[in-house]
């Protein structure tokens, strides 16, 4: 990956948008945090609207807004899957 800015899409309660920001802060990941209620940002039309992407199904917090395999821009979820990727993908830590 390269050096763009990550949109995130977490509460601050959530265990799981935590355990993200940890590692993006250890990875030295650029990232931006949208806040809010996740049930309201989730069901909302505008943020994906504003990304120009669908909704993530099925819609769980996190949510990073990342590019796919062809490029694309889409919601993808599961904190696991993620944190493995990111693992992958920016092999230095702090």
């Amino acid at each position: 990956m390269n050096s763009e800015r990550i949109t995130l899409i977490g509460a601050p309660p959530s265990p799981y948008t935590r355990k993200m920001i940890s590692l993006l802060k250890y990875r030295h990941i650029n990232y931006e945090i949208i806040w809010g209620d996740p049930g309201t940002i989730l069901d909302s039309d505008e943020i994906f609207t504003k990304f120009n992407i669908e909704k993530p199904k099925p819609a769980l917090l996190p949510t990073f807004i990342l590019p796919n395999k062809d490029g694309e821009m889409e919601a993808v979820t599961d904190s696991t899957p993620i944190l493995r990727r990111f693992e992958k993908e920016y092999l230095k830590g702090a």
